[in-house]
């Protein structure tokens, strides 16, 4: 009598992503959710504001591409 197997095969082409990879990506939606939220509230995204606020230079540049 042949063995059933309860595992469940994952195609090749879908990987597992990484912990990084997961990151970036969580990285990603809450820049994106944060310049909605600010252009919703006051229509715009103050760069220099958030400069002289002491976000770095980086942030700023992922918030712009968000």
């Amino acid at each position: 009598m042949p063995r059933h197997n309860n595992q469940v095969k994952v195609d090749a082409a879908k990987k597992v992503k990484g912990e990084a990879e997961l990151l970036d990506q969580a990285t990603g939606q809450l820049l994106k959710a944060i310049k909605q939220k600010t252009i919703k509230k006051q229509g715009r995204v103050d760069y220099s504001k958030l400069r002289k606020d002491g976000y770095s230079e980086r942030f700023l540049a992922r918030l712009e591409e968000a």
